[in-house]
């Protein structure tokens, strides 16, 4: 039975520490699992997933039960295509472990019956997305509670184009969302940036639709809450539906 790759964190013990384990899960080509879906049925709380670039992962859509977990793209950025394919109705990869770091992946494509499928649907508490790209999903990321940090990442044509889908959309549910050093632009016809959390902290980001953009609010912060916009690039597309740049 595959049950990955485990050492132990000797370290630890030498420092008077609780003694830990921790999980290396490597996916790709040639590696102990050939698509990210498999090693999520597998992982452990605390494991490390890496999955390599070199890999197809065309419809492969996977739910993360996990706590701790840190999924990472190695040797490159590795892609994760819908392709008409999704986990629960809801996106590419359901996050339903608490704390996930999500580091180096790209993913596009995702769509649903309800058309708000994300390219990371966030079912539990605590994510961190660290230079990611989500582009031509109907939502790039949706959900999410506790605190939700995204940095380094780009969001590029996200939305079905009724409106209501986003480039990002952070629910009510989030105590405290950071979103720095990232690019988001041209969401389909929804808001570049989206927040219901509690407070906010939207912070030296470009927030442009250049010049055939048409995304609605650049920002939209519609539950109110305690928000600072520092340092931003923000622009608004000629072709908006709506005159309001920051809500």
């Amino acid at each position: 039975m595959m049950s990955g790759m485990r050492f132990f964190l000797g370290v630890a013990c030498f420092l008077g520490l609780p003694v830990s384990w921790a999980g290396l899960l490597q996916v790709g080509p040639g590696k102990e699992f050939a698509v990210p879906s498999v090693a999520a049925e597998f992982a452990r709380d605390g494991d490390i997933v890496e999955i390599d670039a070199s890999g197809s992962y065309d419809g492969d859509v996977a739910v993360w039960t996990q706590n701790d977990l840190t999924l990472r793209g190695v040797n490159g950025r590795p892609h994760i295509r819908g392709t008409g394919r999704h986990a629960e109705g809801k996106g590419l990869w359901v996050i339903k472990g608490n704390n996930t770091i999500v580091e180096n992946i790209e993913f596009s494509g995702a769509t649903v019956i309800d058309e708000n499928g994300a390219g990371i649907r966030a079912d539990a508490s605590g994510l961190t997305v660290c230079n990611g790209y989500f582009h031509d999903n109907e939502n790039g990321i949706l959900g999410g509670a506790g605190e939700v940090l995204i940095e380094y990442s780009e969001f590029a044509r996200n939305g079905f184009g009724g409106g209501y889908t986003h480039n990002m959309y952070i629910d009510a549910y989030v105590s405290k969302f950071t979103l720095r050093y990232s690019n988001t632009h041209h969401a389909k016809i929804g808001h570049n940036v989206k927040t219901r959390a509690a407070s906010n902290y939207i912070l030296y980001n470009r927030i442009m639709d250049e010049t055939d953009g048409n995304a609605s609010y650049a920002i939209d912060v519609p539950n109110g809450g305690l928000t600072y916009i520092i340092g931003n690039i923000v622009q608004q597309g000629a072709n908006t539906d709506n005159s309001t740049m920051i809500s």
